[in-house]
C-alpha cells in the first residue's frame, strides 16, 4: 500500500537508482544521456500497492537525432521495494520484485523477439517493456514509462467494468496467452528456458503458514455474506446452490489454489497472475497490462476467470458470458494463426471448455479473497510504514478486513459462486 512519495534525491527512490540509471533510461527511450531530472507532483494514493512504493520522475536527455535542438523528455514511474523492513518482510516484497524483474529482463524480451521474427499482421504490444529492472532483495526497483502522460487511467476497483472495456481486457489477455503458447509450440526449449526464470509467489504449499490465518478470516466473512443473502433472497439462491457453496467455503481453499496454480498441462501458458482492474490501464482506443509480480506458467483459464469473477457483475455475466468466452477464443486463435501455429490443431475451442471445467473454480478462490478486500475504504487501509522492527507481522493482523456491509458487495461475492455453480465449475 502507498502514501504519496516525493524524492528529494535519487537515493530516496533507491540507493541503486543512480545517475547511471538515468542515463540508461534515456538511452532506452532513444536518447544519448540524461542531462537533468525533477520530481513532478504525484497522485498515487494509499492503497495503490501492497508490495511497493511508487514515485514519478521526469528526465531530460540529449536527443540522439542529429539536428534536434529541443531536449528529450522522458516521464517515468518507478516502483520500488518498501524501505520499511518490517513491511517488506511481512509482504515478502523481495520475492515479488524478483519475479517481476525476471519477467521484464528475460521473459518479455524473449516473447517479443519471438514475435518480431514472425511478423504477425497485428502483433501483441499491450505490455510496455520497462526501462530498467533491478533486484537484490533490498534495493529493488522497476522503472517504466509513465503511461499517464498518454491519457491511460485505471478503472474503479469496487464496480464491475463495462462490457466494451471488459472485451478489450479479455482480448488483450488472450493475445498475451497466444504469444507464449505459440512459442511453446514452435520453440519448446526456448519456452522452457524463459519459464524457468519465473517462480510461484503466492500459491505455494510452503506459504500456507504465511497465508492461512488471513484466509480463515476472509472465509468467515464470505460464509457470513452467503448466509445473509441466501436467507434474505431464497428465490435468488436455491437450497442446492447454498449447500454446494457452503461446501466450497468449508473446503481447504488455499490448498486447492496451490494445486490449480501449479498444474502445468500441455495447454499451460505464461499468465499475468493478477488480472484484475487495477492492473489494466485504459484510454478510449487502447488498453495496457501492468504489474507482473505474480506472473506464472499455468492454465490460461486462471487469468480469464480471475478477471471475469473479480471485475464483472452478475448482470453482465448473465447476458454476455458466452460472448466473453467467444471473444477470448477468437483473439487467441487469430494471433496464434498469425504467428504460424494452427489453432484448430493445437488449441481448438473444445480445449477452452475443458480447461474451464478443470480450472474454473480458481476464480471462486480469487473472488473469496479479492472481493472483500475491494470493499475497503481508504480509511481502512493501514499505514504500513508505521511497522516497527524487521520481523514479518501475520497478514491477519495487518489486513483487518471487516464483514461486507452492503448487499451490493455481498451479492458480488455470492453471485460469483452462483455463476460457477450454474456453469459446473464449483
Amino acid at each position: 500500500m502507498d502514501t504519496q512519495r516525493v524524492a528529494l534525491k535519487l537515493s530516496d527512490i533507491s540507493p541503486k537508482f543512480t545517475e547511471e540509471t538515468l542515463d540508461e533510461i534515456v538511452r532506452c527511450a532513444g536518447g544519448k544521456r540524461c542531462t537533468g531530472w525533477k520530481i513532478p507532483e504525484t497522485n498515487f494514493t494509499k492503497g495503490d500497492a501492497y508490495l511497493s512504493e511508487l514515485y514519478r520522475i521526469q528526465l531530460t536527455g540529449e536527443p540522439a537525432e542529429p539536428g534536434r535542438d529541443e531536449p528529450l523528455v522522458v516521464n517515468v514511474v518507478v516502483k520500488t521495494i518498501p524501505k520499511n523492513v518490517g513491511r517488506r518482510n511481512t509482504f515478502r516484497s523481495a520475492d515479488f520484485f524478483r519475479n517481476e524483474a525476471n519477467f521484464y529482463n528475460v521473459v518479455l524480451k524473449e516473447l517479443y523477439r519471438f514475435q518480431d521474427a514472425r511478423k504477425p499482421a497485428n502483433p501483441f504490444k499491450d505490455i510496455n517493456p520497462c526501462y530498467v529492472a533491478y533486484t537484490d532483495g533490498v534495493n529493488d526497483f522497476v522503472a517504466m514509462e509513465d503511461l499517464g502522460q498518454y491519457g491511460y487511467k485505471t478503472a474503479s476497483r469496487d464496480k464491475g467494468v463495462e462490457l466494451a472495456d471488459c472485451l478489450r481486457c479479455i482480448c488483450s489477455m488472450a493475445r498475451f496467452h497466444a504469444l507464449s503458447f505459440a512459442m511453446k509450440q514452435q520453440d519448446p526449449q526456448a519456452f522452457e528456458r524463459i519459464v524457468s526464470q519465473l517462480e510461484e509467489t503466492y500459491y505455494s504449499a510452503a506459504l500456507e503458514p504465511w497465508h492461512g490465518p488471513f484466509m480463515q478470516r476472509i472465509v468467515t466473512i464470505c460464509k457470513e455474506a452467503l448466509e445473509i443473502e441466501c436467507t434474505q433472497s431464497p428465490d435468488r439462491y436455491t437450497a442446492n446452490f447454498r449447500r454446494d457453496a457452503q461446501a466450497f467455503l468449508n473446503s481447504p481453499i488455499y490448498g486447492m489454489m496451490v494445486e490449480l496454480a501449479n498444474t502445468r498441462n500441455r495447454y499451460a501458458v505464461i499468465t499475468h497472475g493478477d488480472c484484475w482492474l487495477p492492473n489494466f490501464l485504459f484510454r478510449p482506443d487502447q488498453v495496457r497490462m501492468i504489474d507482473f509480480q505474480m506472473v506464472r506458467c499455468a492454465s490460461p483459464v486462471l487469468d480469464l476467470v480471475l478477471f471475469v469473477y473479480c471485475c464483472t457483475d452478475q448482470a453482465l455475466r448473465d447476458t454476455h458470458y458466452d460472448q466473453l468466452l467467444s471473444a477470448y477464443y477468437h483473439a487467441f486463435a487469430e494471433l496464434l494463426a498469425e504467428l504460424g501455429t494452427d489453432p484448430q490443431a493445437t488449441f481448438p475451442a473444445s480445449v477452452l471448455a475443458g480447461e474451464l471445467r478443470q480450472f474454473g473454480r480458481f476464480g471462486c478462490g480469487i473472488a473469496v479473497e479479492s472481493i472483500p478486500l475491494a470493499q475497503l475504504d481508504e480509511s481502512d487501509v493501514p499505514d504500513l510504514d508505521r511497522l516497527e522492527g524487521t520481523e514479518p507481522v501475520p497478514l491477519d493482523q495487518i489486513l483487518t478486513v471487516r464483514s461486507i456491509g452492503t448487499q451490493y458487495g455481498r451479492r458480488r461475492l455470492v453471485d460469483v459462486l452462483r455463476h460457477a455453480y450454474d456453469r459446473g465449475y464449483l
